[in-house]
C-alpha cells in the first residue's frame, strides 16, 4: 500500500530538482575549471535505473539528496541514491542482460554504473522493505518515480548520522508536513533525541 503523504510535503518535482542541480554544477565547473567536463545525464540515468528495477521486479525508492530536494532541501546534489527491497542484489546478478540493456555495467550489483558516467548508490537499510512500500510517486520527465516518504527519509538520515544528514533533516522539517509520532515509531531512542534537538535548533515546536 502506497503512502498517503500530503501533497503539501512535495516541494518540487524531480524535473525541477535535477534542473537546479545541473545548473548549479555547470556554474561551479565554470568557476573552478578551465575545461568543463561533460556532466552525467542525471535524468537519463535515473529513469534507466527505474526502468531496470521495474523490468526485473525490484521494488525501490529514491532517497538521499535528490529525495531531500523534493521535500525542500535547498542545497543541490549530484548524487543519485536508491534503497531497494530485500534480495535486490541477487535479482540484479540474475539479470546481467537486462542491466546492460538499460545502460548499466552488469559486473557490479552493489552500485550501479551507468553509461552516462553517473554512479548510483544502493543504500543498505534494515527497514528497506517498509520504506519501498511507503514510497510516494513524484513526476520526472512525464513518468512516475517512487521517492521515499519524508518520515522514512528523515529516519534513514537519523540512522546514517552524518553532518549532511543533519542539514537535510532541518531543511525537510522546515517545509514538509512531518509528525513527531511517526518519526518516533521509526527510530530508536537516541536517534529520536537527535531529531528533537534538530527541531529545537531550528525553532520548531513539537507536533
Amino acid at each position: 500500500m502506497r503512502s498517503t503523504t500530503p501533497s503539501s510535503s512535495i516541494h518540487r518535482n524531480l524535473d525541477r530538482c535535477i534542473r537546479l542541480t545541473t545548473d548549479a554544477t555547470a556554474i561551479r565547473n565554470t568557476l573552478l575549471m578551465s575545461e568543463t567536463p561533460e556532466q552525467p545525464d542525471l535524468t537519463r540515468s535515473l529513469l534507466d535505473a527505474v526502468a531496470l528495477f521495474e523490468s526485473i521486479g525490484i521494488r525501490y525508492a529514491l532517497v538521499g539528496g535528490l529525495a531531500a530536494m523534493v521535500y525542500g532541501r535547498s542545497r543541490f546534489t549530484e548524487d543519485v541514491d536508491f534503497v531497494a527491497a530485500s534480495e535486490h542484489q541477487q535479482i540484479l546478478e540474475n539479470h546481467p542482460d537486462e542491466m546492460k540493456s538499460h545502460g548499466f555495467d552488469p559486473t557490479c550489483t552493489w552500485k550501479l554504473y551507468h553509461t552516462s558516467g553517473c554512479q548510483i548508490d544502493l543504500w543498505k537499510d534494515s527497514f528497506a522493505d517498509q520504506i519501498v512500500l511507503r514510497a510516494v510517486a513524484v513526476e520526472l520527465a512525464g513518468r512516475s518515480v517512487q521517492v521515499a516518504e519524508p518520515h522514512d527519509l528523515i529516519a534513514m538520515k537519523l540512522r546514517a548520522d552524518r553532518p549532511q544528514d543533519d542539514y537535510d533533516i532541518s531543511e525537510v522539517l522546515k517545509r514538509a508536513d512531518i509528525q513527531d509520532a511517526i518519526i518516533r515509531e521509526r527510530v530508536d531512542d537516541e536517534q529520536y533525541q537527535s531529531y528533537l534537538a534538530i527541531k529545537k535548533r531550528i525553532g520548531l515546536t513539537n507536533k
